[in-house]
């Protein structure tokens, strides 16, 4: 690709040769080849330009370089949303024919899209529906009666469990498992009386489903329960991560943002454009409103009101947390007063007393 053609796809300002052809993203310190686009947009690795072999650089408007420095220069305005165009105008994909693998089980009435790739040791069950351009990886299972929609990305060892749906340009990561039972039981495990003598403990059987909607991207390893009657959901443009639990009835918005080994109970609710961090866990049937940011470890037993800010085990609002942080700091420091003054009022009760 040109450096033309990039800077116009990043709406940068191209300063210098827009003819230079460029193959690899690399960091700047790495730059070895003339076809090398060197990607210099954070302080760190605009302080690495002074070494370069770079013919052709971007970086950020907020961090200018001398005009002339470099053969090419490309300076975008929000680095962030530059870096999510190159690596999408960069990245392959991975590598898998077009067409159905021989090694693969398709069900004899299960539809197929055009461009549609099935990988070796593939198994799609019955009436299942693959949309367009749809890439599904080897190893992957797809029950029956399972709608996909199109362009999506399913990556070794997903598991999908029958009549679950998803979107279009949904991505779903190695070995995550979406539409298993939820972990539901009679009596309730949580009550004081669950493991009386002589009480059988019974599973409640999840006769519902998940769909998941368009835009979607799921980590690896995550699981996520299918209803017990009606439907777990997670909205369109919501991007989850590695290691997510989201258990049973569980009701996701759009574009919310879940991270590393965050664990859902069933029935819990959240609002779209939430954020929670790494290992949050929430209780079940909690509802979390829209845009609201839950910091990471917290543990959420409440309801959580829309756009606030929640962190600590239990969460707590943030400046009520950081108050707390401050009081404990200060803690060893007001001992000592206190110390100090039990000294001085025993000195002043022995004096009294002779």
């Amino acid at each position: 690709m040109l450096t033309k053609d990039i800077a116009e796809a990043l709406s940068g300002r191209l300063d210098g040769d827009g003819g230079i052809n460029v193959d690899r993203l690399v960091h700047p310190a790495r730059a070895e080849r003339p076809s090398d686009l060197a990607i210099a947009m954070s302080a760190e690795a605009a302080a690495s330009l002074g070494q370069s072999k770079a013919r052709a650089v971007v970086v950020s408007a907020k961090r200018p370089v001398r005009s002339g420095s470099f053969p090419a220069i490309i300076a975008v305005d929000d680095a962030r949303t530059a870096l999510a165009k190159l690596t999408a105008l960069f990245d392959p994909g991975p590598c898998q024919d077009k067409g159905v693998h021989p090694t693969a089980v398709v069900a004899a009435d299960a539809k197929l899209g055009a461009g549609v790739s099935i990988g070796a040791h593939v198994v799609i069950g019955a009436r299942s529906r693959i949309g367009a351009g749809t890439k599904i990886m080897p190893q992957v299972t797809i029950g029956a009666d399972v709608a996909i929609g199109a362009q999506g990305l399913f990556h070794s060892g997903v598991r999908i469990g029958d009549g679950c749906t998803m979107g279009d340009r949904v991505i779903i990561h190695a070995n995550a498992v979406i539409g298993a039972d939820g972990f539901s039981f009679a009596p309730d495990l949580m009550s004081a009386t669950a493991f009386t003598a002589g009480v059988q403990v019974t599973r409640v059987h999840s006769l519902g489903n998940v769909v998941i909607g368009d835009d979607v991207e799921i980590g690896a390893c995550t699981t996520i329960d299918r209803a017990t009657l009606e439907t777990t959901r997670v909205g369109s443009g919501t991007k989850i991560d590695d290691h997510v639990h989201i258990g049973h009835n569980v009701t996701i918005g759009e574009n919310c943002i879940v991270c590393g080994m965050v664990g859902i109970s069933g029935s819990v609710v959240l609002g779209d454009r939430v954020r929670l961090g790494g290992g949050v866990g929430i209780a079940d049937h909690v509802r979390i409103g829209d845009e609201a940011v839950v910091g990471a470890a917290s543990g959420v037993g409440t309801n959580v009101p829309a756009g606030a800010f929640l962190l600590g085990y239990p969460a707590i609002p943030y400046r009520r947390f950081v108050e707390q942080q401050l009081y404990l700091g200060r803690q060893k420091r007001l001992h000592d007063k206190v110390q100090a003054m039990l000294s001085r009022l025993d000195a002043v009760e022995g004096a009294l007393k002779k």
